[in-house]
């Protein structure tokens, strides 16, 4: 069992154009008669013009595609070819639910403390930094914490942390590994630092994590991703205990 001193925290390219002409001097037949350069690209009207010539030329089926592809060619020059921004990580808060993978997560506070006695005792110069939260499972079949574990950083400080916490239940601190569907745990989500940590808040992230359907080609189907993609992210007040 764990000391009540220990967890009283827990309580509170261009145009090819022809540039001579032979014989009579007029332009060959062949020669584009019209086309307006912008330093060594083509014009719009080019562009749409050769789309639709190739167009004309297609399937019915294919028409549509191609006049697409000629807006998509035209609209290049000015970026339009270039990959959407990724969306930004919606805000973390205190209280707040969010949703990492079949986790519901809220967290109430995040505490340095100098150990974690007996769970986890640090050297003297480390520190342990809890994320106090209640984790609900959603969905309807175990879970193994490592699915949320792998997902949930704490950064800032000036300091480097575990790469991944651990977790221990706040009523008995016992070591918690698997997850039953539809209960709700207060846990501890501890995380060792290599120092002191400087300053007053603190930044949790959180990655998306999401399911991937039965596939031949993996070994692992049916399971809980996560992805290199912050989900959630916010800026915290770190609260310090003695």
């Amino acid at each position: 069992m764990i000391s009540r001193r220990t967890y009283s925290w827990f309580g509170g390219s261009g145009l090819d154009i022809p540039t001579a002409c032979q014989g009579s001097g007029r332009p060959p037949a062949n020669a584009p008669s019209r086309i307006a350069i912008m330093g060594d690209r083509p014009s719009v009207r080019a562009v749409l013009s050769r789309a639709r010539t190739f167009a004309a030329a297609r399937p019915a089926k294919q028409k549509a595609g191609a006049a697409a592809a000629g807006v998509l060619l035209a609209s290049a020059p000015f970026g339009g070819l270039a990959a959407a921004p990724e969306p930004p990580p919606q805000q973390l808060r205190l209280g707040q639910p969010m949703t990492v993978g079949p986790f519901e997560v809220a967290i109430d506070k995040v505490v340095e403390l100098p150990d974690l006695a007996p769970a986890i005792t640090p050297e003297p110069t480390q520190r342990v930094v809890v994320v106090d939260a209640v984790v609900t499972l959603t969905g309807d079949r175990p879970e193994y914490a490592v699915t949320l574990t792998n997902n949930l950083r704490v950064t800032g400080g000036g300091v480097k942390t575990t790469e991944r916490p651990s977790l221990y239940v706040v009523d008995d601190a016992t070591r918690m590994s698997v997850f039953n569907p539809g209960v709700s745990y207060r846990l501890a989500i501890a995380f060792v630092t290599d120092g002191p940590w400087q300053g007053e808040t603190a930044t949790v992230r959180a990655n998306q994590v999401v399911f991937r359907e039965e596939d031949r080609g993996t070994l692992n189907p049916n399971a809980w991703v996560g992805l290199d993609e912050i989900q959630w992210q916010g800026s915290v007040p770190l609260e310090r205990r003695s």
